[in-house]
């Protein structure tokens, strides 16, 4: 018969059992309960001896069995529920991937509409001079100095043209301009008011300039001027500055451009034909700028045109008219050129084969195919992507306007990070589950390099999705000279019991 102490002790150790029990999942507690009640009874019959006699260390030991039962219970709580798949850490999953790519992209993408010169750039690849304006200077001059003068531009304009319907005209002078706290010294353009319209570039914010009374001349200024000198403000159409002994008023910014008229203007001052060949301002030499007529195009048949007209005295002399081209490539058409060098150069660095397979019945589906090469595609457009961003924003990291340097730089840039990008993508590509998509792991090395041409050596890699092995020679041989994929059938299925499919 029992002791009251033995008795006490056991009703202790069922309540232990029956309290760990709780912790068991509700279709799992019943089956739980009886294996441990079960248990238990074999343990107190190995401790408790022929004589029944009350033992504390025996005791011990069997409460102690039950107090175990506490860790198994949060085991099988832990446990999945039945039908559901437990979760395997595999790493490099296709969405974190394209999730890396895409946050990468979003700062370069940020950074770029922080940067000026990248604006400066797509407003002058934006903006062309009409192909129908010339510039029209000494047959014998440098057209990027100034040969005409304003007198002889007056002398034509009164003239009937033939191969010209418009003529515009301008001269430079190095002036100082009080714009409130700070002097400016700028070359000023002296320039007819119908040049912009003539060379069909717009005025940017001019819409903003409000000068009813017309009582002050009109000034626009360059967009490395407004950049540099007023900040960029866009509240510039208005404001009210003095060039030289003038009060003159800005009626609006000129777009950015490689196009840089000759000169090298930091502003346009707009006058009158009067005011332009007034005193000896007649004899000042400027550039000439003239619209070519329907008979002019049709008589053009190259990027210039000689020219015979008479001066003054009337005498003939020799002209060249020269069309003024927009050397802007664009960022777009840069990053075209770029990706298309990367391209081509691919094949140099890296393998450009994504691997073979064995014939079997367990290959992928063709929506996983599909999803392989959409995958694919997704990481070139993101990288590409990103180099276009990214080399602007290195290009103009140090400029606020637009500069032919920064365009090489940026070509540089984006075919670098290209090619290296692409090769990335191909890599990664190569060692990825054409199942699953997730990166295969677990490298083993196989055979022996002494038997490379009569068994197999290399690397062998293992989809954790139990999907496929991925098989790399170590030595590419007339057999086996590229990596192979073998994909695994249901037999392999019990090693990877706890994957997801």
């Amino acid at each position: 018969m029992k002791q009251p102490s033995d008795l006490v002790i056991s009703l202790f150790d069922d309540a232990l059992l029956r309290t760990a029990s709780l912790l068991v999942p509700s279709h799992h507690r019943e089956e739980w309960h009886r294996e441990w009640s079960a248990e238990l009874w074999h343990v107190r019959r190995s401790y408790s001896g022929i004589d029944d006699t009350f033992s504390w260390e025996s005791q011990r030991e069997i409460t102690a069995f039950c107090l175990g039962a506490f860790p198994d219970a949060l085991y099988i709580r832990a446990q999945p529920a039945k039908g559901i798949p437990a979760p395997v850490h595999v790493h490099g999953s296709a969405a974190q991937t394209l999730l890396w790519l895409s946050a990468a992209l979003a700062l370069c993408f940020v950074i770029s509409r922080l940067l000026p010169g990248i604006e400066a750039e797509n407003e002058a690849a934006r903006y062309h001079v009409k192909p129908s304006a010339l510039l029209v200077s000494e047959a014998a001059a440098d057209s990027t100095q100034s040969s005409i003068s304003a007198a002889l531009y007056q002398d034509w304009k009164a003239t009937p043209q033939r191969f010209f319907k418009e003529l515009a005209f301008y001269r430079i002078s190095r002036e100082t301009a009080d714009a409130g706290p700070v002097l400016l010294s700028l070359n000023v353009a002296h320039s007819t008011k119908n040049l912009f319209q003539l060379l069909g570039l717009p005025v940017i914010y001019a819409d903003r300039f409000d000068d009813a009374d017309g009582s002050l001349p009109a000034v626009i200024l360059s967009h490395d001027t407004w950049v540099g000198s007023f900040a960029g403000d866009p509240r510039i159409a208005g404001h009210v500055l003095r060039i030289g002994r003038t009060k003159v008023r800005i009626a609006g910014v000129a777009p950015a451009g490689g196009w840089q008229l000759p000169g090298t203007p930091d502003a346009w001052l707009l006058e009158s034909d009067a005011q332009i060949v007034s005193g000896s301002a007649s004899r000042t030499k400027g550039y000439l700028f003239a619209q070519l007529s329907p008979r002019g195009l049709a008589s053009m048949s190259g990027p210039g045109i000689s020219i015979s007209a008479r001066n003054q005295d009337g005498n003939e002399i020799d002209l060249y008219g020269a069309s003024i081209p927009a050397p802007v490539e664009g960022p777009w058409g840069i990053c075209e050129f770029a990706i298309f060098l990367a391209l081509v150069a691919l094949p140099a660095v890296i393998s450009v084969s994504l691997g073979e397979s064995h014939v079997s019945s367990h290959r992928p589906s063709t929506k996983q195919r599909l999803s392989r090469i959409l995958f694919f595609t997704a990481k070139l457009l993101l990288i590409a992507a990103i180099a276009f961003s990214a080399s602007l924003d290195l290009a103009y990291s140090n400029t606020v306007s637009y500069s032919p340097l920064a365009e090489c730089v940026q070509l540089l840039w984006c075919f670098t990070i290209c090619l290296f990008g692409f090769r990335w993508a191909v890599a990664d590509q190569r060692k990825r589950c054409p199942v699953c998509l997730r990166c295969v792991s677990n490298p083993a090395t196989v055979g022996l390099a002494s038997r490379t041409f009569l068994g197999w050596n290399g690397t062998e890699m293992i989809c954790m999705g139990g999907h496929a092995l991925l098989h790399v020679p170590s030595l590419p041989t007339s057999w086996f000279s590229g990596q192979r994929w073998l994909y695994l059938d249901s037999s392999w299925d019990f090693l990877f019991a706890d994957s997801c499919t």
